[in-house]
């Protein structure tokens, strides 16, 4: 993901230090070193003819796919300050004194297998505009412990994972940077067949109704592993039996299909939330983790704002 840029010698500076040469070996050795710069010369100038300048070396970046990660916690970085300038640049100089004001990001965690003081460190980078990423920080050693053998087994399928940011500083004071980032033991999300649109934030756990009638469906999303970490849709819908009957509520989708509802008071809380999101984004998308609850069966729980 970061960007690299090679130098090249200019070849004025080359086809110099070559005419230095063959002029030393001209007088050293006579007619013979004249005869022998001369050839060494004319190698040079080919090779500077066929070398690209520096204006055709183009930077290049990994080729790394970005994979989504859980969003369900909060993480500090550090060593922010050795890269206040790289951070000013992500977010335009903005400013934001509170994590209300934070400024959204997106992170990429990067496993770095060679780092001459910390052999399990994984960096931080931010997404600027142009799709290529610049350091802003480190995860804490225990931390970068918990979550680097989930990152290196991303980078052996080629991929990079990546979470929501936030950043708050500027102005007079550094900048500091908080990750939307998941626990490692619920890190990798399972299902990821909605695409890459964004989810709500996963901030508690809201309870689905009505997930007896649909054991098939839990079944076959978590294909006889548990806890598994999936990616639901929300849709607008009616309850049809009990007290509040023809009221708005939620329903909840996986892969498509309905698992369930959100409870009338559930609905009334997340209806106006879910629609809001929907209109931004497209999709009302949010977190939900799958477990085996014995007799209950399998039973999912939304991650919804507070």
């Amino acid at each position: 993901m970061t960007m690299q840029q090679r130098t090249e010698p200019s070849p004025a500076a080359v086809l110099i230090s070559v005419a230095v040469l063959a002029l030393v070996l001209t007088v050293a050795f006579g007619p013979l070193g004249f005869v022998i710069g001369l050839a060494l010369f004319a190698l040079m100038f080919i090779g500077t003819k066929n070398r690209p300048t520096p204006e055709q070396i183009v930077p290049t970046r990994t080729r790394s796919r970005i994979r989504r990660l859980s969003t369900t916690g909060r993480v500090a970085i550090v060593g922010e300050s050795h890269y206040q300038d790289a951070i000013a640049e992500v977010v335009r100089h903005a400013t934001a004194q509170s994590l209300d004001e934070a400024i959204p990001a997106t992170a990429v965690l990067v496993p770095e297998t060679v780092n001459r003081h910390d052999d399990q460190a994984v960096r931080v980078d931010l997404l600027r505009g142009d799709g290529s990423a610049i350091t802003a920080g480190y995860l804490r050693d225990d931390q970068a412990a918990d979550y680097r053998p989930l990152l290196l087994e991303l980078a052996e399928h080629g991929e990079v994972g990546a979470c929501p940011a936030r950043i708050v500083g500027g102005g007079q004071h550094s900048y500091g940077v908080h990750l939307h980032l998941g626990a490692p033991r619920l890190l990798l999300l399972d299902h990821e067949a909605l695409g890459t649109a964004p989810t709500m934030p996963a901030e508690q756990q809201v309870t689905v109704t009505g997930q007896d009638a649909h054991q098939l469906v839990l079944h076959r999303v978590v294909n006889g592993r548990t806890p598994v970490h999936v990616i639901a849709e929300l849709r607008d819908c009616r309850i049809a039996h009990g007290t509040h009957v023809g009221e708005h509520t939620l329903e909840v989708l996986l892969e498509g299909e309905r698992i369930g509802q959100l409870s009338y008071a559930m609905g009334l809380r997340y209806c106006d939330l879910a629609q809001e999101w929907r209109a931004r984004t497209g999709r009302a998308l949010c977190e939900a983790v799958i477990t085996n609850e014995g007799t209950r069966g399998l039973q999912a729980k939304l991650l919804l704002p507070r």
